[in-house]
């Protein structure tokens, strides 16, 4: 029998392709030079933030003394307070202590996503701890960033987290590198330092791009009859929009130089790569139409020839409750409100209260709209407060007819059968023997529709632009347009030129409020908008500050058309919707 030889041969190993090895080491080339880049860049950008801990003692001891005021966060979904102080500090000049012109505290609370900003008037007269009253303002020349994080908290009982202390030539130098910021400029502001000894400033009204110093004269512009408190209105609009038009600041190339300015002019407990990056993570999350604004106003007084501001623990207290709790826009009807007064039955008991006041609280009670009914004693017993009884649907007009009736408490009751459908009233003995009615707002001024103004002035204008031009026909009698302010011009967009123009009123009182159209369909201004309403067939984006309405913006023809309220919103929402809906084409 033959003998055979069996071999095995191990099958072949297709050759790699040049070109794979190629890609191979090429991708592993790219992650190791990118890791180190980003590491050399990581690095970079840690010891350009170390800076603003402070790069002299004195401003290291600056930085050192306020960290020692501020309240440590420790749950990373509590809200974080930051006080911004805008001053002139001059770093070039030693010993230079400067004054704080901005005292704002930013409120970024993660679990509703939103931003709150509450603006102090610099002149406000206030106790510095221990250095006596003066205005509010002094304590950062008296103490630096310290001081003013220490009479911020003493006013106002809320806790700081973090501080950032930023020089006015730092804002200039910001606003330049990221190529300006567009603001929607109500009215012309001008002044001439030779004529009034007070800084100058020649911004025209419209949307526009201002640069660093323009951006800089705007916001701290308040020699007007609004004074301090015009002045923060644009501190807030400002940094609202700053916010809306971040993301067009996006290129990262610009990150490493932008942070070199910000250390140089800026002071901060915020010198980590690890709290800018979470604090970026959790502003960026908030939606513009989450910024809410809120301002101490306090009452003129004059304190040895000069004027300042004061204000009481309960507008104070006001005012904070405001910041703490903003009014979500659009404004909603509580939960509950939704059941027609009429439609059910609010019993009143007498719980302790003086003999007859269960008659006499359902009468004016009656008056507000509800449906009433005297229900006797209670049967358990006296009560000291005032109890109103409702079941969830119910929630919203309980808490109504409380307001009406201090010291009381609404009490929640099971949804089952035999429990009364409605609202029970409950008067205790500490009940005052009269109502507190809710105020009927004053009645604003009467809209007159079909009554176009200046139609010759609009046809004018209209004559210089190639814009679709637009003009509303519901007025205000006593109202009137400001020709002088009114112009047609063009905003750079980056890309092109974009027609425009801006169409400057006023009010009885003196305020400016303004029309805007524009060819540019997109800019930052409309990004956001609080509610959409479609009225026969345009839809109105609706802009708010609070409860009121600032801002109305529509698109028609490929044109966009814009209202905006005064500063401090001297237009009620209905005439402002007036306004927008009754635009009509300029012949």
């Amino acid at each position: 029998m033959p003998h055979y030889t069996r071999y095995t041969v191990a099958p072949r190993t297709p050759a790699v392709p040049v070109w794979v090895r190629v890609l191979k080491w090429t991708v592993l080339v790219i992650v190791v030079a990118g890791a180190a880049v980003f590491g050399m860049a990581f690095g970079y950008l840690q010891n350009t933030l170390a800076k603003v801990s402070g790069t002299t003692p004195a401003d290291k001891a600056l930085v050192s003394n306020a960290k020692g005021k501020l309240t440590v966060t420790h749950k990373p979904h509590d809200p974080v307070n930051i006080l911004v102080l805008g001053s002139d500090r001059r770093n070039d000049i030693a010993g230079d202590k400067g004054r704080s012109d901005t005292i704002m505290l930013v409120r970024i609370d993660p679990a509703n996503r939103s931003i709150s900003m509450l603006s102090i008037p610099r002149d406000l007269r206030v106790e510095i701890p221990g250095w006596g009253t003066d205005r509010i303002n002094a304590a950062y020349s008296d103490g630096g960033p310290a001081l003013s994080i220490a009479t911020f908290k003493q006013l106002t009982g809320l806790p700081v987290n973090h501080f950032i202390d930023v020089n006015f030539i730092g804002f200039v130098d910001v606003v330049n590198y990221l190529g300006g910021v567009y603001l929607d400029v109500d009215r012309q502001y001008y002044n001439n330092t030779a004529v009034t000894g007070y800084s100058s400033i020649d911004i025209p009204a419209g949307y526009q791009r201002l640069n660093g110093h323009d951006a800089l004269s705007f916001v701290r512009y308040r020699h007007d009859q609004l004074g301090d408190w015009g002045r923060m209105q644009r501190q807030q609009m400002f940094l609202r929009e700053l916010k809306r038009q971040a993301l067009r600041w996006g290129n990262v190339f610009k990150l490493p130089r932008l942070m070199s300015l910000v250390a140089r002019n800026v002071l901060s407990d915020l010198s980590s790569t690890k709290q800018l990056m979470s604090l970026m993570q959790l502003t960026l999350g908030v939606d513009t139409s989450h910024i809410y604004q809120t301002h101490l106003v306090g009452e003129p007084i004059v304190v040895g020839g000069a004027d300042e501001l004061q204000a009481s623990s309960a507008e104070v207290a006001a005012v904070v409750d405001q910041f703490t709790h903003p009014t979500r826009p659009p404004v909603q009807k509580p939960k509950g409100e939704s059941q027609p007064k009429s439609t059910f039955e609010v019993a009143v008991v007498n719980g302790g209260a003086p003999a007859g006041s269960a008659a006499s609280v359902a009468s004016q009670v009656a008056t507000q709209g509800y449906t009433t009914t005297v229900a006797g004693n209670a049967v358990q017993g006296d009560t000291r407060a005032t109890l109103v009884y409702a079941t969830q649907g119910f929630i919203g007009n309980a808490r109504a007819l409380a307001a009406m009736m201090p010291p009381s408490r609404v009490v929640v009751v099971p949804r089952a059968p035999g429990v009364q459908t409605g609202v029970t009233v409950v008067l205790g003995a500490s009940y005052s023997g009269s109502l507190v009615l809710p105020q009927k707002p004053p009645p604003g001024p009467a809209i007159v529709h079909h009554s176009p103004q200046d139609t010759a002035e609009w046809s004018q204008l209209a004559h210089k632009t190639r814009l679709k031009v637009r003009m509303p026909t519901a007025w205000v009698p006593g109202y009137s347009y400001d020709w002088a302010m009114s112009r047609t011009y063009t905003i750079p967009t980056g890309r092109h030129n974009a027609a425009a123009l801006v169409v400057v009123g006023t009010t009885t009182s003196g305020g400016y409020w303004h029309i805007e159209e524009t060819r540019w369909t997109n800019p930052p201004a409309i990004a956001s908008p609080d509610a959409v309403r479609t009225i026969k067939g345009v839809k109105y984006m609706q802009f708010y500050v609070g409860a009121q309405l600032h801002m109305v913006a529509w698109k028609t023809a490929g044109n966009l058309y814009w209202v905006s309220n005064t500063l401090d919103n001297e237009l009620g929402n209905d005439t402002m919707m007036a306004l927008a809906t009754s635009f009509t084409r300029v012949k």
